[in-house]
């Protein structure tokens, strides 16, 4: 289980690193070209791409801190540093995006002159190396919100790529210089679309809320079918980081059977019918519980509202 967790951390490592290599090298180009063919649509991009290359880097400064060994000070090691990652990637690019609708406003009432051809060679370039980079990273973003966040930011410059070769098309053909600025406007609504959910998993895990895949009621269910458990409550479901999850919950028994016969049979439904596997369990008397000072308490079952 861990050699196969390092193989694919070595693997999602490589892939970062090969694309960032990419991304930054055409980032320059894209950014020059932007200035010299006077398209705003494509200097956007360009930023976009030099998001990309932000968003890289701190993936891959986060994939390779998280497998650092945990200390005493820090127990869970520094895997948040992946959510971190994530979140800043997140926020850089709606930071981005009020600097191309700033601009394109202005722009917009009154486009300059485009050297539209070369704009479409360095477009139709710049959706190539988005292509080949998404291909990267594809296989490695359903492992991680942090590398789930780099391929999104490629996935959205890609599609950034397409609206600029569209512009490039539209002021070519028919003259449409307000087309440029557009085309960055909707490269900006793109990027703020891709990055929406991003941005919001990723608050939801920092305040430690609840997973969104897990039904807490359902785990209370389970758990109170566990022989020996009269309820459950002070449960607790949080996300480390990607796919790492804990949980602590308190259980009041009614002494029919050893507590460590509870509490492995506890830890199996969790681990087998919801793959929580990190969880920390206290086993209570009944006579000897803390409803007092627990904060969540599952709702009676079986009692409407009064």
């Amino acid at each position: 289980m861990g050699a196969s967790h390092e193989h694919h951390r070595s693997r999602d490592r490589r892939a970062l690193i090969l694309s960032l290599i990419l991304v930054f090298i055409f980032f320059l180009v894209e950014l020059l070209g932007g200035l010299w063919t006077n398209s705003l649509a494509l200097v956007s991009d360009a930023g976009h791409m030099f998001s990309d290359v932000a968003a890289l880097l701190f993936s891959l400064v986060a994939i390779t801190w998280a497998a650092k060994p945990p200390t005493p000070a820090k127990t869970f090691g520094y895997h948040r540093l992946e959510i971190l990652a994530a979140l800043i990637n997140g926020l850089v690019l709606w930071g981005i995006c009020g600097i191309i609708f700033f601009e394109a406003y202005q722009r917009l009432w009154q486009p300059p002159l485009v050297k539209s051809g070369p704009m479409l060679i360095i477009a139709a370039a710049g959706l190539a190396v988005n292509i080949v980079s998404a291909l990267l990273l594809f296989p490695s973003q359903g492992r991680s919100i942090n590398l789930r966040s780099a391929f999104l930011h490629v996935l959205a410059d890609g599609l950034g790529s397409i609206v600029a070769i569209t512009a490039s098309l539209a002021m070519l053909w028919w003259g449409w210089y307000w087309f440029d600025p557009l085309a960055s406007i909707i490269i900006g609504l793109l990027i703020i679309a891709g990055s929406w959910q991003l941005v919001q998993e990723t608050v939801e895990i920092l305040m430690e809320a609840t997973p969104r895949h897990v039904d807490i009621q359902a785990v209370v269910a389970k758990l109170e079918q566990v022989p020996g458990v009269i309820n459950v409550h002070d449960l607790h479901i949080w996300t480390i980081t990607s796919g790492l999850y804990a949980l602590s919950v308190h259980a009041i028994v009614n002494g029919s059977r050893e507590r460590d016969a509870i509490r492995c049979d506890m830890a199996a439904v969790l681990a087998d019918q919801f793959g929580l596997e990190h969880a920390t369990i206290q086993i209570e008397e009944e006579a000897t519980s803390c409803p007092n000072f627990c904060l969540w308490q599952p709702p009676a079952r079986g009692k409407g509202p009064a």
